[in-house]
């Protein structure tokens, strides 16, 4: 068979609500893609005990599992399965715009990019969610020239830097990022933010804790922000045991 150009990874606990819409709109963006037989999809079974799985493969995506609670580690299993040129990384409750796979395929064409990431929005808006997002998506993008919204690159670059940090319980995204810019800067490449297409995030964590939860808490993450990435009672708050 021939080889599938891109893999995306979506790593999912206990995601029954969120999961089939998710792969809705996947599903819609590898119909738009030229050749959507080329695109492979991995969900990550974290130690389900939903109908997560279930639903994922009534989709006829591919499930694996991966029985360590700590999300680096279900990114890395997912990606050492995949057979992509590419690999893509999304959370199991976005959603992604049709367009996206083809921007992804366009961005890593000619070999100037590194990779890349895509914008991000909220599923519904209020002050308290655009505040969080000049607090934490805007700077990365503006300040950093990244973004965190389906991060994609080729598997041989992944594999080149060891892939998302395992000692980390949360913040692995953020720091694989900066760490793919840098590398794509030693390569003489750009990082890709691709704005044509765009994520759309579950705002589940802000209707379980309000709209203006990180900046009651603001102080704390910024003082504690290492120490907070390595603490896995912390980390399962918005992770293992979040109200889904």
């Amino acid at each position: 068979m021939e080889r599938p150009k891109i893999s995306l990874i979506i790593p999912a606990y206990n995601e029954e609500k969120y999961i089939g819409r998710t792969l809705e709109s996947v599903v819609k963006a590898k119909e738009a893609h030229g050749r959507p037989h080329l695109i492979e999809v991995i969900v990550v079974n974290n130690c389900c005990t939903d109908k997560t799985e279930e639903i994922a493969k009534s989709f006829g995506v591919e499930v694996i599992f991966e029985k360590e609670r700590r999300i680096a580690a279900v990114r890395n299993k997912g990606a050492k399965s995949a057979r992509g040129e590419i690999i893509g990384f999304l959370d199991a409750d976005s959603l992604i715009t049709p367009n996206m796979f083809n921007s992804i395929d366009e961005a890593m064409l000619h070999g100037e990019y590194i990779g890349g990431g895509a914008n991000i929005k909220f599923a519904r808006s209020s002050l308290g969610l655009f505040c969080t997002l000049c607090i934490t998506v805007f700077p990365f993008r503006w300040l950093l020239g990244v973004a965190g919204g389906l991060i994609f690159t080729s598997k041989k670059t992944f594999e080149e830097l060891g892939g998302f940090d395992e000692s980390l319980y949360c913040a692995e995204d953020s720091k694989f990022v900066l760490e793919l810019k840098r590398y794509g800067r030693q390569k003489g490449k750009r990082f890709k933010i691709i704005t044509s297409d765009y994520v759309i995030s579950s705002t589940r964590v802000f209707d379980k804790f309000g709209d203006w939860y990180y900046f009651k808490h603001l102080p704390n993450f910024l003082l504690n922000m290492r120490k907070m990435a390595r603490d896995k009672e912390f980390c399962d708050t918005f992770w293992y045991n979040i109200k889904r």
